[in-house]
């Protein structure tokens, strides 16, 4: 499904009906260049589940784990692979503790920088900029 956002707020709100669609468990890639919308889209998407403040790109950090107050989610993990190199890099994280954990969704910005470490993605959610500053397309298989 193919989606076209004019603003942060649309975006958030697209986000959020993503989420209605996840039922825990699942692992989600974000694919995009820089400032096409990922955190924004991540950020409608924690607020979504519930989640206590503003999620954060996890560039130096890596990886976030924003707790969740909805019925079955409650964890959000959040992480971002651009700086990581090989596989080994996201399993140190502790990343497998949080795969396919039904209380749990994990968001993987940058998924192609670790594409060896085997771990499948349920869902794809794409985003591209657009004509205009604050246009993007996003795109969710």
């Amino acid at each position: 499904m193919e989606y076209k956002s004019e603003s942060l707020e649309q975006t958030k709100i697209i986000a959020a009906e993503f989420a209605a669609t996840l039922k825990g468990g699942e692992v989600v890639a974000l694919e995009g260049e820089i400032g096409a919308g990922k955190t924004t889209f991540v950020q409608g998407l924690a607020v979504a589940f519930g989640a206590e403040g503003l999620a954060r790109s996890p560039t130096f950090t890596v990886m976030n784990v924003y707790p969740a107050t909805h019925d079955h989610i409650k964890k959000i993990v959040h992480v971002d692979a651009y700086r990581l190199r090989t596989p080994d890099d996201l399993l140190n994280l502790g990343l497998e503790e949080w795969v396919g954990r039904p209380d749990s969704i994990v968001l993987i910005e940058w998924p192609g920088m670790v594409e060896e470490a085997e771990i499948k993605t349920d869902r794809v959610v794409r985003f591209e900029t657009g004509s205009t500053e604050t246009e993007r397309i996003i795109t969710i298989e």
